[in-house]
């Protein structure tokens, strides 16, 4: 179904929102863009599941290994890059993708 999956075109990717026993919500500012924060996030490998990506990516971007899903967005999130974005992504990444379609865990 459309909710299983991404609509064509679009990257796929998880975020992750992660917090602790005081829901306290981790975000790590960016070393790319100064004053910018984000959560952690990265593309789903192709055989990957989105639950499987985001402990990959979550243990990859923060070293964190030990964490529970507790819950996870019911359907895939989209966003198409600006055009000077993609043209920059698609050029690293030697694709032609749109945007991202996120799965939030």
């Amino acid at each position: 179904s459309a909710m299983d999956s991404p609509p064509e075109g679009y990257r796929r990717n998880v975020g992750i929102c992660l917090l602790n026993s005081s829901n306290k919500i981790f975000a790590a500012s960016r070393l790319d863009i100064p004053d910018a924060w984000q959560m952690p996030q990265g593309g789903i490998d192709e055989s990957e599941d989105p639950r499987n990506a985001a402990i990959r990516e979550l243990r990859e971007e923060t070293g964190v290994t030990s964490a529970d899903i507790i819950a996870e967005a019911p359907y895939w999130l989209t966003y198409d890059f600006p055009p000077e974005v993609r043209e920059k992504l698609n050029k690293q990444w030697g694709s032609n993708w749109k945007g991202q379609a996120q799965k939030w865990l």
